[in-house]
């Protein structure tokens, strides 16, 4: 069910250097926090993000992936320019590729997307079934991701957005019917971003990771600030790091990645707006998720 946690649930996220839940619920927190709790769901800023690309050629590499985005007659999406301007999503899509370029085809996918919504079908699209652009086709994993302001993608392929400024559970190992089943989860924080005519539009702008090391779990903190990320509340260490579990944190340009071994899960945040959770193959949480993606 794609929507099971926008009510009813106790979603978490860190704020303020400590944990909160929804007041509204029993369930308990996934950390108690250690000062008084704040309303739960407030509005924040964000400050002005910087690009990732390090060299001229990164650039360039960069542009060249995005070039459908920049707004030539001969892009596959030139017949939607006129219903959708590509300039902003062009940046995203380099500021992406500079960070993680796996994940600047979300970019990609989120301007079909938005094509389609105004009711522009005649383009060329990049993306192959598996949802990876410029494909074959071949590549398929289980997949689901958050981008913009924000469209979501469920492991099923259920594509639909949500505007909520809250704090929401992703995904969760539910099998057996129990949230959390082997402690991993993935929340998510939205927050309004800058305001659109005659809507509200939120954006993802922190994820928390928690899963199991040995007997214990543990919660990594995403930020869109490198100096911000934590783990376990306290810095990271040095990365790439891999604990006694065999769970892996990578650095992915200002974003992380985290590979959970337990579920056979990756969780990749690209420090902007873009939270993408895949389940590889053998993967038990298979039909055995619940939350935003399904």
């Amino acid at each position: 069910n794609a929507d099971a946690s926008t009510t009813g649930e106790s979603a978490l996220i860190s704020m303020n250097n400590h944990w909160i839940a929804n007041v509204a619920t029993s369930i308990t927190p996934l950390l108690e926090p250690d000062v008084t709790r704040p309303d739960p769901c407030v509005e924040s800023t964000t400050a002005e993000e910087t690009s990732p690309c390090s060299t001229a050629a990164e650039q360039a590499a960069a542009e060249q992936y995005c070039a459908a985005l920049n707004g030539a007659i001969d892009s596959p999406y030139h017949n939607c320019f006129d219903d959708v301007d590509p300039a902003q999503l062009f940046e995203d899509c380099v500021f992406d590729h500079c960070a993680d370029p796996s994940m600047a085809c979300d970019t990609l996918q989120l301007y079909e997307e938005e094509c389609q919504a105004a009711g522009e079908l005649d383009f060329t699209s990049v993306v192959d079934a598996c949802g990876v652009c410029n494909g074959d086709g071949t590549s398929c994993w289980p997949s689901c991701h958050a981008l913009g302001d924000p469209h979501y993608s469920t492991f099923d392929g259920m594509r639909y957005n949500w505007q909520g400024q809250c704090e929401y559970v992703l995904t969760s190992d539910c099998r057996g019917g129990r949230r959390s089943a082997s402690g991993f989860e993935v929340h998510v924080r939205n927050s309004r971003r800058r305001p659109l005519p005659g809507r509200q539009a939120t954006v993802t702008e922190a994820v928390a990771v928690r899963f199991p090391v040995q007997r214990n779990t543990v919660v990594l903190e995403m930020f869109r600030s490198v100096a911000d990320h934590r783990l376990d509340g306290l810095p990271l260490p040095a990365l790439p790091y891999i604990d006694p579990s065999g769970n892996r944190i990578s650095s992915l340009g200002r974003g992380l990645s985290v590979f959970v071994a337990a579920v056979n899960a990756t969780v990749t945040w690209n420090a902007g707006s873009t939270v993408r959770v895949t389940l590889a193959a053998g993967s038990p949480l298979v039909n055995n998720t619940c939350g935003l993606c399904g």
